[in-house]
């Protein structure tokens, strides 16, 4: 049979064997990512058989290695971690080479790419030249956060302030209403910076920044340019019951979502992010160590937090928490 655009003919009609009509699970059906699970186990199968037969080590934590990551997996990103050796290396290639031959899924190496901290440069080509993958370096992007950054530098917060200009350079402000300004400060642009706020502790100057576009933003005004502000900035974020606008403050929705991670570290001990720091810092009368100046600056800027340290009120998270004893289970006496 063969068809073009102006005549269709056929030869002759001959049975053939049967053949299905099915494409598959394709991407968008609700049953692929289960698949996909059930895939991804496979690699932890074969991470765990090689750390039981000593082939791969992970990097402990703790004095003691209390602790010891060997991978970390969200969807198909995945951060594996090991001590500096060339048999962690050929233990790396060999099992993900193994998954590839099992579950029928590609390793793509070229995205891949090897860092090291505290490891020569020299070294770290080497190892991956024999991974076939690119050398990385510190700071590197994993899950869209910066892993090895400061947060405490400008240039740390750069993607964040691109973004949110990146944003506003497609809306033509000067056909918004006052109305449709707000509603696109408060549902758009205040959600752009939330993942980074969430992990991290903005610097007064950024939250300033980020300040000062939402006030051009709404008043009207341009990146290089300037319009009237009618009322003061405070009284846009005061609530609509006290007869503001109920803008979000930056600074104030900055502590409230590190807040969580204090609120966490009373209710779910049990997680691996809880357990790292324990063995990391160390416990004292069910409450994480400060760690003084050993601690990353994350973790005091979490501690900062909860201790109410330039917050305003001195232990603000003690003063608006409370525990219910419940059945007794998780209160000791």
């Amino acid at each position: 049979m063969c068809w073009n655009s102006k005549s269709i003919c056929f030869s002759e009609w001959l049975p053939t064997d049967e053949f299905p009509l099915e494409r598959g699970l394709r991407q968008g059906d609700p049953l692929s990512p289960f698949l996909f699970l059930f895939a991804a186990e496979g690699f932890n199968v074969l991470t765990n058989a090689v750390v039981g037969a000593h082939l791969f080590t992970g990097y402990g934590v703790g004095k003691g290695d209390e602790v010891r990551l060997t991978y970390l997996q969200f969807a198909d990103d995945t951060l594996i971690i090991g001590e500096k050796s060339w048999l962690n290396v050929r233990t790396m290639r060999s099992v993900l080479l193994l998954f590839e031959e099992l579950s029928g899924l590609k390793v793509n190496f070229n995205k891949s790419m090897l860092t090291g901290e505290n490891i020569s440069a020299s070294w770290l080509s080497a190892a991956a030249v024999l991974m076939n993958c690119r050398r990385g370096i510190i700071p590197f992007v994993y899950l869209g956060l910066p892993i090895g950054g400061d947060s405490r530098e400008i240039s740390f917060w750069k993607p964040v302030i691109d973004r949110i200009v990146s944003r506003l350079s497609s809306w033509n402000h000067k056909f918004l209403s006052f109305g449709g300004r707000l509603v696109l400060l408060k549902s758009v642009l205040s959600s752009l910076p939330v993942y980074f706020l969430s992990f991290f502790k903005a610097p007064t100057g950024i939250i300033s920044s980020i300040e000062s576009i939402f006030k051009k933003k709404y008043w009207g005004g341009g990146e290089d340019f300037w319009k009237i502000a009618w009322i003061n900035w405070e009284s846009i974020c005061t609530l609509k019951e006290e007869g503001g606008l109920g803008v979000t403050r930056v600074g104030v929705f900055n502590s409230s979502l590190l807040g969580k991670w204090c609120w966490r570290m009373l209710v779910d001990k049990e997680g691996l992010w809880y357990r790292v720091l324990k063995a990391r810092y160390g416990e004292e009368r069910g409450r994480l160590k400060e760690g003084g100046r050993d601690g990353s600056a994350w973790w005091r800027s979490i501690c900062r937090l909860r201790e109410g340290v330039g917050e305003g009120v001195a232990n603000w998270f003690d003063i608006n928490t409370r525990r219910v004893v419940g059945n007794g289970r998780r209160t000791l006496f």
